[in-house]
């Protein structure tokens, strides 16, 4: 008979579970209605998920409180340290209250690209290492992805498309998927828009989509309807051909973009970067090889590092921001403050 209970039991927790109910376990005092929805004996999914949804959003809710510049608040700091518990619970890799935080910030981004830049440049950061640099006469992307699996994508379609095209010109970096997306690179093309990619990405596609970088030489393109001129610097990972790209806003800026650089025979080239161009503000991945040495290389006012907490590498190559944080206090000496943000985050450098 108390097997038959149990089993009978059992039944009753599944089909409540089915239907989406949760209910007060046996021998509980009865509750108010209300207080059924926050009972999850026995509901570990749902009492992660909700517990996710609750988290996400009072991140969302700090960092908008605290954002980003070049001295982190300690409340700033929680949260981005909070970002990166929920990011390495791989649970919440594709449920609902990450993609639902992540839109959030996208739009709220998308939105403020409206507004017009008077003076200097705004640096929005997107997901993984992408970034859109906006000064008053330009706005361009560089590494813009989605990210997440193809049929269900981080960003919505709707959002991505839409940035893409508040876009003058986008730069790839190199040809991994964290980095380049055809279908991106082609939405830019079928709006007469340029996109740079290194020389063996996507050759014949279109002619707007220009495989650029001659190995071991560095190039300089004028993008004069944009009062820019880009300097491509030629970079690897490993042996792969990376663009780093060097984008010289005229009486706005010069912003260095380093992709996945990561190759020790570069940094005999980069150690002189410094001396040829005046660094604003470096993009660096925050994984790179010989952090200091290549940061020292650039010589930058400015460092924001992308690449934290990529979500299709395992969870120990996930680099969260607290490993950027301690990275950066370790190099007392640089004295570049280093900016640290998160997705849907825009920081105004004048």
């Amino acid at each position: 008979m108390k097997h038959l209970f149990s089993r009978s039991w059992l039944l009753v927790a599944l089909l409540s579970a089915m239907s989406g109910v949760v209910i007060a376990q046996e021998g509980r005092p009865e509750k108010n209605p209300r207080e059924q929805y926050f009972i999850f004996w026995g509901y570990p999914e749902n009492y992660i998920e909700n517990q996710a949804r609750m988290a996400f959003s009072t991140i969302d809710e700090m960092l908008q409180a605290n954002p980003p510049q070049k001295e982190m608040t300690l409340n700033r700091q929680m949260a981005l340290v909070g970002l990166d518990l929920l990011l390495h619970d791989q649970r919440n890799d594709k449920a609902e209250p990450f993609y639902t935080f992540i839109n959030r910030r996208m739009q709220r981004m998308l939105d403020d690209m409206a507004k017009p830049v008077k003076k200097g440049l705004k640096i929005y950061k997107l997901y993984n290492d992408g970034f859109v640099i906006k000064s008053k006469d330009a706005t361009v992307a560089v590494d813009l992805i989605p990210g997440g699996p193809g049929k269900h994508p981080f960003i919505t379609d709707s959002i991505i498309y839409a940035i893409a095209g508040n876009c003058d010109a986008m730069f790839v970096s190199h040809k991994h998927g964290d980095h380049a997306n055809l279908k991106i690179a082609k939405a830019f093309a079928a709006r007469g828009k340029k996109v740079i990619v290194p020389k063996d990405l996507w050759v014949g596609v279109d002619p707007l989509i220009q495989q650029l970088l001659v190995a071991d030489t560095s190039v300089t393109i004028p993008f004069d309807e944009l009062k820019m001129t880009l300097h491509i610097l030629p970079g690897h990972q490993d042996d792969i051909y990376n663009n780093i790209y060097v984008m010289e806003f005229k009486g706005s800026g010069k912003v260095a973009h380093t992709g996945d650089q990561y190759n020790v025979e570069d940094l005999r080239w980069i150690d002189n970067v410094h001396r040829k161009h005046k660094i604003d503000v470096l993009l660096l991945n925050c994984w790179v090889n010989s952090m200091e040495r290549t940061i020292r290389g650039f010589g930058p006012k400015v460092l924001i590092t992308g690449h934290e907490n990529e979500l299709e590498h395992s969870i120990d190559h996930r680099e969260a921001y607290w490993m950027t944080m301690k990275k950066m206090e370790s190099m007392p000496s640089l004295k570049v403050p280093n900016v640290l943000m998160t997705w849907g985050e825009w920081y105004e450098y004048k």
